[in-house]
């Protein structure tokens, strides 16, 4: 896979500069769960935009949980904005003050009933470039531990499951996992293409 640098240009070299956000109000406020921000911002031609939109919500954390046989601990549920049962990786809003780590020791222990020994951070990435909306933090889970039953609700019941790195890229493939944030953990995590970072995990 060749190194940005060295792909060949397809357009004459721009100048490319940061746009200026002269102001902002909030259209809609629902905490916890997302605000709706409308920005006026001044474009470096000078064009103004009175009415640019961008969604936040509460960053959350994502982790690829590993027992010692090496498969992957996995969640089977159904997802309201996906409209269908799907599998999904344990994963969970963090509360205010609450550092990225805490928050996912804490989810996996909330929805999966396991702790575990060893964690690794795999990354923290913005999830959308232009509407902006949130960060996810990744981990990996290792040296799994069973300490209480996991937590169950009306609006969130799950069945867990334990799928090889095989399964993992199948359902991938297949679309039983489809949600980008799963995709791009287990890329880092199981791809071949990412041999150097998953030698740090």
């Amino acid at each position: 896979m060749p190194c940005p640098e060295s792909l060949p240009t397809v357009s004459a070299p721009v100048t490319v500069q940061p746009w200026e956000q002269i102001s902002t109000r909030t259209l809609l406020d629902l905490p916890p769960w997302l605000k709706v921000q409308e920005d006026t911002i001044r474009l470096p031609g000078g064009r103004v935009i009175d009415d640019y939109y961008r969604i936040e919500a509460p960053d959350y954390v994502i982790m690829a949980v590993c027992d010692s046989e090496g498969r992957f601990l996995l969640e089977r549920q159904y997802k309201h904005g996906v409209g269908a049962i799907i599998l999904t990786s344990p994963s969970g809003g963090i509360d205010e003050g609450e550092e990225p780590l805490h928050a996912a020791q804490r989810e996996l222990v909330e929805e999966t009933g396991y702790s575990a020994q060893r964690w690794t951070a795999a990354g923290s990435f913005l999830v959308d470039g232009t509407r902006g909306i949130c960060r996810a933090h990744f981990f990996v889970a290792h040296e799994l531990t069973m300490v209480t039953a996991p937590q169950q609700s009306d609006i969130e019941t799950c069945g867990l499951i334990f799928m090889t790195s095989d399964e993992v890229s199948a359902a991938i493939r297949d679309g039983r996992i489809c949600l980008l944030a799963d995709i791009a953990l287990y890329s880092l995590v199981i791809s071949p293409f990412f041999d150097a970072v998953r030698e740090k995990l």
